[in-house]
């Protein structure tokens, strides 16, 4: 697992090198690489029996299109609104299950493939926006990607971490679009990145934020403070020890990323954060328990927030699995609060004990110093991590006339991270398939 996380790294440091002299450069080595990777129809079938075309590519592979998808997917202006960018084909009014085309032609040289149908209308593809778009065969269907836990994801713990975070620089991030997606790079793949040299001062997350995309707005407000205060309604606003937790898990979409900025930090021992891979526990536990990973996969805890803040007074409730799965069995979320778990549990008075007993099972494991990062904040650092993923803790502090601590954290949801990212990658011609 080292050896991955250092091929990532080593991957971004080259990538860097290559791409950091020049705009120009930067599109011109792209270019080049997707002139060498680039895909043309070598030749195609068109098989009636069926209902399909079949199409083989210039790399010997295959694929097959049926021919309702074909014409349901025409890009032309009449079929396709040219600024909006969306399907102006009226699929349910005009779409034909047994349509058959009246001929189909390769042109320039495998690049296009122009399908003639009945009412003579025709449909050009290209050949690499088909392949992007290719179907799934029966036989790879189990080999599907999740909608979440996308490939390139990595797992890690304590020995592969410690002093290793991702790092990223909060002028560069703020000026330099190529470095803008090597965080959110880092945020996808490793699910934690520290943003250093930012500014000491409030508002500072939220610039970063506009950068991607717009803020996640919670009860708590646009964005919130963490700082020791009287009559708390909440424990991060007390100096207290924090345990390991995700945050507002009681929300049905919980918020995707947290920015949380460093802007004072007290001079005595403790402040520091902890962080845990949760989907690397998941997997730990996967192999080594599994009876009781089926158990916290499968069975719900209900988490509640109540009082008053921002918007006034709330009272939030949703009931969730601490490691959710997708179609695949890949871990895709993982949430774990103590402090907001509800004392309602659905289940029958034997149930819950075994409930308890897996709770406290992979509690201790997040807990163990092997799977477990430690890192006390300086001002100016801005820790930025998956909040589905990763968990965050912080030890007890003190608070002295010479020095107190002060965080200012903001939401971002990940249909924002991942747009931006894909608007970035097309921007540098990255492939990238999220």
């Amino acid at each position: 697992m080292l050896s991955r996380l250092n091929h990532v790294f080593k991957f971004r440091s080259v990538t860097r090198r290559l791409l950091s002299t020049s705009a120009v450069v930067k599109v011109n080595y792209a270019a080049a690489v997707q002139a060498t990777n680039k895909l043309t129809v070598q030749s195609i079938q068109k098989a009636d029996g069926n209902g399909m075309l079949h199409v083989t590519w210039n790399n010997d592979t295959a694929n097959r299109y049926p021919f309702v998808y074909l014409r349901d997917n025409c890009q032309c202006s009449e079929c396709f609104h040219e600024s909006s960018l969306q399907r102006s084909f009226d699929t349910v009014g005009h779409l034909k299950m047994d349509i058959q085309p009246e001929r189909v032609d390769l042109l320039q040289n495998g690049e296009e493939i122009s399908v003639t149908w009945p009412d003579k209308h025709v449909s050009v593809f290209n050949s690499e926006w088909l392949h992007s778009r290719r179907l799934t065969e029966e036989q790879d269907i189990s080999k599907g990607t999740s909608t979440l836990n996308r490939e390139g994801v990595i797992f890690w713990n304590a020995e592969q971490l410690q002093g290793k975070i991702p790092r990223h620089d909060f002028h560069e991030l703020m000026e330099d679009d190529f470095k803008l997606y090597e965080w959110l790079h880092s945020l996808h793949s490793v699910g934690i990145a520290l943003v250093t040299n930012t500014p000491l001062q409030a508002g500072e997350s939220f610039k970063l934020g506009e950068r991607v995309g717009y803020a996640k707005t919670t009860h708590y407000g646009h964005h919130f403070e963490v700082h020791a205060k009287f009559d708390a309604n909440n424990l991060a606003y007390t100096s207290h020890d924090l345990p390991l937790h995700i945050d507002l898990p009681y929300y049905d979409y919980v918020p995707g990323v947290q920015l949380l900025h460093c802007i004072e930090q007290v001079s005595s021992e403790g402040g520091a954060n902890q962080f845990v891979d949760g989907f690397h526990v998941a997997q730990q536990l996967k192999e080594n328990d599994p009876k009781t990973f089926n158990l916290l996969s499968t069975t719900r805890f209900q988490f509640v927030d109540f009082g008053k803040d921002m918007f006034g007074e709330f009272n939030k409730k949703f009931p969730r699995l601490i490691i959710e799965l997708d179609e695949n069995d890949q871990v895709i979320r993982f949430s774990f609060n103590n402090h907001v778990r509800d004392s309602v549990m659905l289940v029958s008075p034997e149930k819950s004990i075994q409930l308890y007993e897996a709770y406290l099972a992979i509690g201790k494991m997040m807990r163990d110093p092997a799977n477990q990062i430690e890192h006390k904040m300086v001002p100016g650092d801005m820790v930025t991590f998956n909040n589905s993923r990763v968990l965050h803790g912080r030890s007890a502090f003190k608070i002295t006339q010479a020095s107190n601590r002060y965080l200012q954290g903001y939401y971002l949801d990940w249909d924002a991270v991942y747009s931006r990212m894909r608007v970035l990658a097309k921007q540098f011609n990255i492939p990238f398939g999220l």
